[in-house]
């Protein structure tokens, strides 16, 4: 259930995230760590990949999708193609693409892999890189109980 129609990429000001995890917890990280960077990044949030995939094609540029998946899902979905036509970048995380990493021969993985357990640094290391803008003095986490102004979940 979306909570929230579309945005459109038009109406984006940062760039744009998308989480597809069934990890609340994960999401909040990838979610928080994307906000430190970049406070005007919008993030689109899904319990899977299949869900989030109608949101990456309404975008036309995706900065990166972090996708709970393993290579025969994303294979099926071709989504690395999805992603890549919108100039995007690929991550994947979970329990399949953890085990098919460490199964692969060292530097044959074709796609990024959020290892857990992760931190703050390894997630700043996929985001491109922030553009100098004046820091606002209100931020997307102005109290302490607020939600990013522009985290979505959608399932």
């Amino acid at each position: 259930m979306q909570d929230n129609p579309p945005v459109p990429s038009t109406a984006a000001k940062g760039a744009i995230y998308v989480i597809a995890s069934k990890d609340y917890l994960t999401t909040c990280d990838i979610s928080d760590t994307i906000h430190e960077l970049h406070t005007d990044a919008q993030v689109i949030c899904h319990l899977s990949i299949e869900a989030a995939i109608a949101d990456i094609c309404r975008q036309d540029t995706i900065a990166v999708v972090f996708a709970e998946a393993g290579i025969a899902l994303v294979d099926q979905l071709q989504l690395d193609q999805i992603v890549l036509a919108r100039d995007g970048k690929l991550v994947l995380m979970g329990t399949a693409a953890e085990a098919e990493l460490e199964a692969a021969e060292i530097g044959s993985y074709p796609w990024p892999v959020l290892c857990r357990p992760f931190s703050a640094a390894v997630i700043k290391g996929w985001l491109p890189p922030q553009h100098t803008a004046p820091k606002a003095t209100a931020g997307n986490n102005s109290a302490p109980d607020a939600l990013p102004l522009h985290l979505r979940i959608v399932d």
